[in-house]
């Protein structure tokens, strides 16, 4: 019986460094890819932002996760990141934010922070950076630094921007990388611009669907129009029935009063 005790003890504790050697080589960011990074004043510490790996920072719907990190790459996982998009139109000297988004993080777990932000507009209208403010608990260090991103302009249009009563609407489409012929969900965001620094999610609008097919002159059945599910986020179900090019023809209406009526081109 000692001898099982002794066996099972050492089982323990070879489970513990296994345990322990995983995760001190855990890698937060494998699969995806660095685009930014900056030194963080008064500190050994930068800010690095991630994106998936094969995408861009695009006008539109863009998801990135953020970490701190010591100047010699060591990841800090007890720390609190929180941002606003800026965008700086120097030449008409005009500076704006955007609508933007972000986890619910536990600084006690060891996990990225995940953001999106909807840029508004390709970085060649002016500087887009994102002000990002810092809490690393350990040290009890707090600091900001303003970490400069570059959008592009997407080869297909995602986002949609409308007026209706004076007021400012932004409507994108997500991509969804895995769209094919098949029952797809389809996702879109709408924000509105209350002002030049408050961009607040809309959660009461009514969106119609319609994809069509220039090309063969058809729809497709067992279409569901997005309805909100959360956060501004409008969830629904589109059917592509063969591969080319599609459009998706979309009504965006607030009760009686029409906000949008557009289309978005997706291709298979």
């Amino acid at each position: 019986m000692k001898n099982l005790h002794k066996i099972l003890f050492i089982a323990v504790l070879a489970i513990a460094q296994a345990c322990s050697d995983d995760n001190d080589d855990m890698n937060p960011s494998e699969g995806m890819i660095e685009v930014a990074s900056i030194a963080v004043p008064d500190s050994d510490f930068k800010v690095v932002m991630f994106i998936g790996e094969n995408e861009t920072l695009e006008v539109g719907y863009n998801e990135f996760s953020l970490g701190l990190y010591t100047n010699d790459g060591e990841w800090l996982s007890h720390s609190h990141l929180s941002i606003t998009p800026m965008m700086d139109m120097f030449e008409m000297d005009m500076m704006h934010s955007a609508p933007f988004e972000s986890d619910e993080h536990d600084a006690s777990k060891e996990m990225l922070q995940t953001f999106a932000t909807v840029f508004l507009m390709p970085s060649a209208m002016g500087d887009w950076t994102l002000n990002v403010s810092i809490n690393e608990m350990d040290s009890e260090f707090q600091g900001e630094v303003s970490l400069p991103v570059t959008v592009t302009a997407p080869e297909l249009t995602r986002l949609k921007s409308a007026t209706s009563n004076e007021v400012g609407y932004f409507i994108t489409m997500i991509d969804n990388p895995d769209f094919a012929v098949d029952s797809n969900e389809i996702e879109f965001t709408i924000h509105k611009r209350e002002t030049m620094m408050s961009w607040p999610a809309v959660e009461d609008l009514t969106i119609e669907i319609k994809p069509w097919m220039d090309a063969m002159d058809h729809g497709s059945p067992h279409n569901v129009n997005p309805v909100h599910a959360e956060n501004g986020h409008y969830k629904g179900i589109v059917n592509f029935t063969m591969t080319g090019e599609w459009t998706i023809y979309i009504t965006v209406m607030d009760g009686d009063e029409l906000i949008l009526d557009d289309s978005f081109t997706i291709e298979l």
